[in-house]
């Protein structure tokens, strides 16, 4: 006897298009969780990693915000790629794995974007309270959803968490070039 083929239930979970048919209360919900709950591991982990990344967003360049765009557009891209060839392999469960990965790394940038956003601005009102920061930008990250629709709220959403990945991705590309091997060219 034959056993019928095993069934993942991936037309439930159609990647991304499931979150965006939930309410915007909910979505919201969803983003401060994440946001919070990444920011509070990064900020209790990586402490030294977010304080410079905090002093480099204080003395950066408002144009630095291209750098955060393309830390995203990066991950997007290469976990387009990564999809494209998980799904070649794997089928839908592999393509769902790969979505869910993408979507991870995209989560994991937008917290920590959003956790040196949220220090920032609780350092205007006195001295810098990163787990404080956490949470104000777990809040700051819940208002696109509750006040644009989907693709505005996306959009919103993932350009403030640049504000905070901005200058620490331009510090990151551009962190060998010195005086030195400047001087040398």
């Amino acid at each position: 006897m034959d056993s019928p083929p095993v069934s993942l239930p991936v037309a439930q979970l159609d990647g991304p298009g499931a979150l965006v048919a939930l309410s915007g209360p909910t979505q919201a919900a969803l983003s401060f969780v994440f946001v919070l709950a990444v920011g509070a591991l990064l900020a209790s982990q990586r402490g030294p990693t977010v304080d410079r990344a905090i002093d480099r967003t204080l003395d950066g360049s408002p144009a630095a915000v291209v750098y955060g765009v393309m830390a995203f557009a990066l991950v997007v891209f290469l976990g387009g790629y990564l999809v494209t060839q998980v799904s070649r392999v794997g089928g839908e469960a592999g393509r769902l794995g790969g979505t869910l990965v993408v979507g991870a790394a995209v989560l994991a940038l937008a917290g920590y974007g959003y956790l040196v956003v949220g220090a920032y601005l609780t350092e205007i009102e006195g001295e810098r309270r990163v787990f404080h920061g956490a949470v104000v930008g777990a809040a700051l990250s819940a208002v696109p959803w509750l006040l644009l629709s989907t693709p505005f709220a996306v959009g919103v959403w993932l350009l403030v968490a640049a504000v905070g990945l901005g200058s620490p991705t331009r510090h990151w590309i551009h962190g060998a070039r010195t005086v030195e091997s400047e001087a040398r060219r």
